[in-house]
C-alpha cells in the first residue's frame, strides 16, 4: 500500500525549495501526498531555527500534529535537525532526524526508516550536533551541492503541498557571512554555487514547461560563485538567463545594499524580463549596530545604493529588511533609523523585532533591549512602512492610474471579507492585486498574465502588505 505524506515547511525561500525536493523523491518512490494531517501516514516537518522563536514554533508543530494524530510518523530534517539533531530527536512525536547534509537523500532515508520501522526515534545519515557552535565549524562537514528545485516542481501535481506557479530556483547554497545573530552556517553550510549552465538550462526548461516566471534564491546569494577561483558574479548569471533561457520574468532574491551592482541596475534598466523589484537585506541603517550585526558595510553604502535605485528610469519596488531592538541599540539611535528612512528611496519594510538564537555571539552582547521595546519599535517602523504604500496607493489613484498591466495570477486566497475566494497575483513591479474570481472569464487561470482595473485597497496590518482590489479586468 502506498504511503500517504505532506511536508510542512517553515522559514524561508530556501526552505520552500527543500521541500519540493523531499516531497518529488518521496512521489519517485511511489508515495502519494495526503489531503489533510488526518490522512497521513507520514508528515515531513521542515524545520526553521534561524531564531530561538522560529526553534520553538518548529517543535511545537511537531508536538501539534502528534497529538491530533498520534499513528502518524513525524519527520523532523531542516536547519533545525542539522544544528541540533540529538535535541530533536527528544520532541515529543518524532520518529527520525534527518540533517541538511543529507536532503538530496532525504527521501531514501525516510523510506528506508519506515521500511525498517524502528520501535525508537532515530538520527538518520550523517548528521551530529555541534556541542559548541565555536568549537566546531561547519566547512568540516560533507554538504550536498544545491539542487536548483526545477527538475523537482515540475514532477509535483500542480495541488501538492508545495508546489508553486513563480518558481523558485536556488542557485547556491550556505553562507560564509557569520553575522552575530545567526545560526544558519551551521544549519547550511559553507556557500557554494550551481555552474551557469546548469542553471540557465534549468530556467530553460521551466520556460518550455509553461512556467512564466522564476526567482532566484538561494541561503546567501550574494556569495553566488565565491567557491569558485574564477569566479562568476550574480550580474553573470543573471544575463545569461535574460540573454538565453527566454524566461518571461526574471527576479532576484535578497541582497545585500553592496551586491546590488551598475551592472545589475543597467541589466534590469535594457531587460523588460528583469522585473523592476529589489529586496535590499539591510537590517539597520546605523554604521554602529551594523558594526555589532557584523554586517559587511556602512549607512553611507546603504544611503548610496538607494539613491541609485532612486534614479533608475524603471523605477524598481524596494523592499528592505530591518532589525529593531538589537543588543545595543539605543532610543537615539532607533530615532535617528527612524528620521533617516523617512529620506531614503523604498517602497515596503519587512521589519522584525530582535529575536534571541541561543549559542549565537549577539546573546553575549551588552545592554540588551527590553522586549517590549524591540515590538514597539517595530509597530513604529511598520506604521511608516504602511503610510508609505498607502500614500503609494493614492497617488496612483489620484493620478488615474488605475490600470495594472501584466499581473500574474499565482492561485486562490482568502480575500478581504474572510469568506469568497479571491484571485492573486503579482505585477512585473511587485504590486499585489486581489481579484474576485467573478471578476476574470472562466477560462482565466492560474499562471495566466492578465490586465486589471483597480479602484481600492486592502491593508493586512498583520504582515504589513498592502493590496490593490481589482475590480474588473479589460
Amino acid at each position: 500500500m502506498k504511503k500517504r505524506f505532506l511536508v510542512k515547511t517553515l522559514g524561508c525561500k530556501a526552505n520552500s525549495s527543500d521541500g519540493q525536493q523531499i516531497e518529488s523523491g518521496l512521489l519517485r518512490h511511489g508515495w502519494s501526498p495526503a489531503t489533510g494531517d488526518a490522512d497521513a501516514d507520514v508528515i515531513v516537518v521542515n524545520s526553521c531555527t534561524v531564531t530561538d522563536e522560529a526553534d520553538r514554533q518548529s517543535r511545537k508543530l511537531v508536538r501539534d500534529l502528534a497529538r491530533k494524530n498520534p499513528a502518524v510518523r513525524v519527520i523532523y530534517t531542516g536547519c533545525g535537525a542539522e544544528v541540533d539533531p540529538e535535541s530533536a530527536l527528544k520532541i515529543p512525536g518524532v520518529s527520525a532526524v534527518v540533517g541538511n547534509q543529507d536532503k538530496d537523500r532525504a527521501a531514501d532515508w525516510i523510506v528506508r526508516h519506515l521500511e525498517v520501522n524502528p520501535s525508537e526515534p532515530e538520527i538518520l545519515g550523517s548528521v551530529r550536533g555541534y556541542e559548541e557552535f565555536r568549537s566546531r565549524h561547519p566547512i568540516d562537514r560533507e554538504w550536498a551541492m544545491p539542487s536548483t528545485g526545477a527538475e523537482e516542481l515540475l514532477s509535483l501535481d500542480p495541488t501538492a503541498s508545495t508546489f508553486r506557479t513563480r518558481a523558485f530556483i536556488k542557485i547556491q547554497e550556505g553562507c560564509n557571512a557569520f553575522c552575530t545573530y545567526c545560526v544558519i552556517p551551521y544549519g547550511r553550510g559553507p556557500a557554494r554555487s550551481l555552474s551557469i549552465e546548469n542553471i540557465v538550462e534549468q530556467v530553460s526548461l521551466l520556460k518550455q514547461e509553461g512556467i512564466r516566471e522564476v526567482i532566484l534564491t538561494g541561503t546567501n546569494i550574494g556569495d553566488y560563485g565565491i567557491d569558485w577561483s574564477d569566479r562568476p558574479r550574480v550580474d553573470d548569471l543573471i544575463e545569461s538567463i535574460l540573454t538565453r533561457s527566454g524566461i518571461e520574468r526574471l527576479r532576484v532574491g535578497s541582497l545585500d545594499p553592496t551586491e546590488i551592482s551598475e551592472r545589475m541596475v543597467g541589466l534590469m534598466e535594457d531587460h523588460e524580463a528583469f522585473c523592476p523589484h529589489f529586496h535590499v537585506s539591510v537590517q539597520h541603517t546605523e554604521s554602529r549596530i551594523l558594526k555589532l550585526m557584523k554586517r559587511k558595510y556602512t549607512v553611507s553604502e546603504v544611503e548610496s545604493c538607494l539613491e541609485r535605485l532612486a534614479t533608475m528610469k524603471r523605477r524598481p519596488f524596494v523592499g528592505m529588511d530591518l532589525i529593531t531592538g538589537f543588543p545595543g541599540e539605543s532610543e537615539e539611535e532607533f530615532t535617528a533609523m527612524e528620521n533617516r528612512l523617512q529620506g531614503l528611496y523604498w517602497s515596503r519594510l519587512h521589519v522584525f523585532p530582535y529575536s534571541e538564537r541561543s549559542g549565537t555571539p549577539a546573546t553575549r552582547l551588552p545592554d540588551p533591549v527590553e522586549f517590549s521595546k524591540r515590538k514597539e519599535r517595530a509597530r513604529r517602523l511598520l506604521s511608516i512602512s504602511l503610510d508609505r504604500m498607502t500614500g503609494r496607493f493614492s497617488e496612483a489613484r489620484a493620478g488615474g492610474r488605475d490600470r495594472i498591466d501584466g499581473v500574474l495570477i499565482e492561485g486562490r486566497v482568502k480575500g478581504p471579507d474572510g469568506a469568497r475566494t479571491w484571485l492573486s497575483g503579482y505585477s512585473r513591479d511587485y504590486q499585489r492585486v486581489l481579484l474576485p474570481e467573478e471578476a476574470l472569464s472562466p477560462e482565466i487561470a492560474r499562471n495566466r498574465v492578465v490586465q486589471v482595473r483597480v479602484g481600492r485597497w486592502f491593508i493586512d496590518r498583520a504582515s504589513g502588505e498592502v493590496s490593490w482590489i481589482g475590480e474588473t479586468h479589460a
